[in-house]
């Protein structure tokens, strides 16, 4: 831990939107939440503004420098779609996923919840849903 910044205790409740999208963050003691209806563009609306701020794309090492950033701090964030978690970044997160996949194990992705979290992966689900009904539909009909 870095002892040049102080442990931070937050609280706050705080609702904006994305490209239209709300998203909504809370935080209470050391625990920020965020909860993006549509994760992906929260995140490139993220990099966009990171982007025109520094005049780079941020990558890994970004992202590593920020989970160390919130370690350091004793804040863990976590990000979720409203039906999926999708990472948790900062104190007390030891992933070996997070090392591999985001360059900072400080860093837990859950794959699941950032393939489900996509609109693609959402249009997948509703097609194949509705095959599945059309399909038991017409199953059920040749029966009578």
């Amino acid at each position: 831990m870095n002892p040049e910044v102080a442990r931070l205790d937050v609280t706050g409740d705080l609702s904006i939107e994305v490209d239209g999208a709300p998203v909504r963050v809370t935080a209470a003691g050391g625990d920020v939440h965020v909860v993006a209806d549509d994760v992906r563009g929260f995140v490139l609306g993220l990099r966009a503004a990171a982007t025109a701020r520094t005049g780079t794309r941020p990558g890994r090492a970004d992202l590593a420098q920020l989970a160390g950033a919130l370690a350091d701090a004793g804040l863990t964030a976590r990000l979720d779609s409203p039906s999926q978690h999708i990472v948790t970044v900062g104190s007390g997160v030891d992933s070996s996923l997070g090392g591999a996949l985001l360059g900072t194990r400080q860093a837990r992705p859950d794959a699941v919840g950032i393939i489900r979290a996509s609109s693609r992966a959402r249009a997948v689900e509703t097609a194949l849903v509705a095959t599945l009904l059309a399909l038991g539909y017409a199953v059920v009909r040749r029966r009578r």
